[in-house]
């Protein structure tokens, strides 16, 4: 009868068991690596539409609504004027 080499057969075992955590592990670090590259992609493009929207917003669009303020304002007050010596007659 031949005897079964525990030892060696357990050092083997180890060794293996190695061999798949490591595999696990760079698995699992490919997958954050990429969905932190992901998120940061994302991130980066949706910093770039806010930033377009709040200039946008400081150039064309403010000066759009007090320009338009302004003309409601002179209209009010050319509308109130009188006309013809009969105040609010038209």
């Amino acid at each position: 009868m031949t005897s079964v080499p525990v030892a060696r057969a357990a050092a083997e075992m180890r060794t293996a068991g190695r061999t798949v955590a490591t595999l696990l592990g760079w698995v699992l670090f490919g997958v954050a690596w990429l969905a932190a590259k992901t998120c940061r992609a994302v991130l980066t493009a949706a910093g770039g539409v806010l930033f377009a929207v709040g200039f946008l917003g400081g150039r064309v669009v403010w000066p759009a609504v007090l320009w338009a303020v302004a003309a409601v304002r002179l209209g009010w007050d050319e509308g109130r004027k009188p006309v013809g010596g009969r105040r609010g007659s038209a």
